[in-house]
């Protein structure tokens, strides 16, 4: 798959432990609109996704984290891979952390009904929620959300470069 952006923030020196995690994320475009996931609390935007669970491959992993984010249901003959992000930093959760995440995005389309969602109390804190929106707006929303929460949500800015390449790639 493509590397769109590899983010080391090389602030992991003292770190002793380490933590690795996979995660895909949906990049759902209708009429040149996209799905994605506010935050409330940071108000940065987010493609819907998450974390890979024991034994689920990429494909199932996309489906289940995107209902339940979003109540969307992919379409899984529509998904096509894009690109992945990498990052790597000392871990906002346990400090003492080296945080390595790949990212995998795919392109994919979604049936017309919205199901009730299933966050997770994180997911709730933060208040996610569905929202419809153009690129250029998620990109203003980040930019902004970037300057102030970056330290506190460091995925803001992973978020943001695969928006501006989504825009100059699929032309929105």
């Amino acid at each position: 798959m493509r590397l769109i952006e590899n983010f080391d923030s090389n602030n992991y020196d003292m770190c002793t432990g380490y933590f690795h995690r996979e995660a895909v994320r949906a990049i759902i475009i209708k009429q040149n609109i996209l799905a994605l996931i506010k935050g409330e609390k940071f108000g940065e935007y987010k493609f819907p996704g998450g974390g890979k669970e024991e034994g689920e491959s990429n494909k199932v992993t996309l489906q289940r984290e995107t209902l339940e984010e979003t109540g969307l249901t992919i379409k899984p003959s529509s998904i096509k891979p894009y690109g992945m992000a990498i990052e790597k930093r000392r871990s906002v959760i346990n400090p003492d952390d080296l945080f390595q995440m790949e990212s995998f995005y795919y392109l994919c389309d979604v049936y017309e009904h919205i199901q009730e969602t299933k966050l997770d109390d994180y997911e709730l804190l933060f208040g996610y929620q569905l929202h419809f929106v153009s690129i250029d707006e998620a990109i203003r929303a980040n930019e902004l959300a970037s300057t102030i929460h970056q330290q506190e949500a460091p995925w803001i800015n992973r978020e943001l470069a695969i928006f501006k390449d989504v825009k100059n790639k699929l032309n929105l």
